[in-house]
């Protein structure tokens, strides 16, 4: 995970600038279909930036991310992961310039995708339906849907240009042109970059496996043009699609010609992706930045550096899916699991800590209101790190075990007639149990599955014979 500290400071000035005029359009685009994808934060990050450009300027003054600190009511961290989710969805690009004490920024807004852009987008829209639901989805896109008019009964007459315009005389055209290169050599003209969409790592697919497995009758590299690549990347992405499965769903999808048939595949696609897995649409996941966390290039040492490891290496769903042995994971459950990331704002490494404490404590069963109550705990507590997580884990369950402790010594205590209950054990991580009970953690670690039982058999014994002695 990228620590903050190290890319930013409060006092690293920065300036916004702009080629595209932003309007209600844009506002409209960002508030009801970017704003359920990225959250609240970056929303308003984007918006404040947007608020420094006066009216009709491209550039701003330069500030403070102090200042940004002010006005937004977050902490620098919170920003600068608000900045990262910007730029991971396409509508921001950074440039950092660093001096001797300090950094400059330029933060370059990039023009929202138009709802047209957005709704065709393989996917942004595929995420929209799984955040939103079918009916609230399906009310959104009619909001941007304008009636088509039947233009087969009319005839056009549309001027063309020529007809409104004469041609310009050479010597004009040559003055235009002179004009245009010694007064714009360093300038860039409004509007002049293509919008940046969201850039989707090219390693994260494996092409070059891809070309090995298609036919040899196929001309690959006729078929896998720029624009057929950037299709399959993104499918293949959303979809979680490997390059040999990727391979035989693009051979289904080709025209007479050996073209990629664009809508065919994206049919192909999702049909392969309801017989492996569901109906219910791939739901977006923030990834976890682990291989750029300095600390994780070190091979684990010990019992808790493991499982700090493999937090921070896991997806949350591909963490449950482990605990059942593989097995689908209930939708409920990874409903769960994106309202932790979304509206929690747990790094994924913490939700997998706290999926695990949850369900190692409680008979393996992951109790929605409970995960909620101790999501808010930790959020309100700034836990962003998967070794906070695990020290507040184990501080929350010594606290439990405690508070039971109490409560079965009064229970058996010579002035109480009631009989203390039988209380399931779980055998529970390593990390999770108290440090100062070390001696007392490997001696019962040595105790075999039998023994256990055994114990467990004569408390059960034990209970009984109270029962009747009463």
């Amino acid at each position: 995970m990228k620590l903050h500290w190290t890319e930013l400071l409060p006092v690293d000035r920065f300036s916004v600038r702009t080629n595209e005029q932003l309007g209600e359009r844009e506002h409209k685009t960002l508030t009801l279909l970017y704003q359920p994808l990225i959250g609240t934060a970056a929303i308003s990050l984007y918006h404040t930036f947007w608020s420094r450009l006066e009216r009709d300027s491209y550039w701003s003054d330069e500030g403070t991310h102090h200042e940004l600190m002010v006005l937004l009511n977050l902490p620098l961290d919170d920003i600068f992961d608000a900045r990262r989710i910007l730029e991971g969805i396409g509508l921001l690009r950074t440039f950092r310039h660093t001096g001797d004490t300090s950094a400059s920024f330029v933060y370059e807004l990039q023009k929202p995708l138009s709802p047209a852009q957005f709704f065709r987008d393989d996917v942004l829209s595929v995420y929209l339906y799984n955040r939103l639901g079918k009916d609230r989805y399906r009310d959104l896109r009619s909001r941007f849907l304008i009636d088509k008019i039947d233009l087969q009964s009319f005839d056009e007459i549309t001027a063309s240009f020529n007809e409104v315009f004469s041609s310009l005389h050479y010597s004009e055209m040559m003055a235009n042109d002179e004009m245009e290169k010694t007064t714009d050599l360093e300038k860039d003209l409004v509007g002049q970059g293509q919008s940046h969409a969201f850039v989707i790592d090219e390693d994260s697919f494996d092409f070059s496996l891809l070309r090995a497995d298609l036919p040899v009758f196929i001309n690959k590299e006729k078929l896998l043009n720029k624009k057929a690549c950037t299709v399959i990347q993104r499918l293949a992405f959303v979809y979680n699609i490997a390059p040999l499965d990727m391979s035989r769903l693009i051979q289904q999808s080709l025209t007479g010609d050996d073209q990629l048939d664009e809508e065919e595949l994206r049919k192909r696609v999702q049909e392969w992706y309801r017989f492996e897995h569901s109906n219910e649409p791939p739901a977006l996941g923030l990834r976890t930045p682990s291989k750029e966390n300095k600390e994780l290039n070190e091979p684990p040492v010990n019992e808790k550096e493991k499982m700090k490891w493999f937090y921070e290496q896991t997806s949350p769903l591909t963490f449950l899916k482990s605990i059942s042995d593989g097995a689908q994971v209930p939708h409920p459950d990874v409903r769960l699991v994106e309202m932790l990331v979304f509206d929690y704002q747990l790094p994924p490494g913490v939700v997998n800590v706290l999926i695990d404490f949850i369900m190692q404590t409680n008979n393996m069963k992951l109790n929605k209101n409970l995960v909620q109550k101790i999501a808010g705990h930790w959020s309100r507590k700034k836990v962003h790190t998967v070794e906070d997580a695990m020290e507040l884990a184990k501080k929350e369950y010594q606290e439990q075990k405690d508070r039971k402790q109490a409560g079965a010594n009064w229970k058996t205590s010579p002035s109480s007639k009631t009989v203390s209950p039988y209380v399931r054990k779980d055998k529970l991580p390593k990390w999770l149990q108290s440090e100062n009970k070390g001696k007392e953690t490997s001696a019962l670690e040595k105790h075999s599955d039998l023994q256990e039982e055994k114990l467990e058999f004569e408390e059960m014994l034990k209970m009984r014979k109270s029962i009747r002695q009463k």
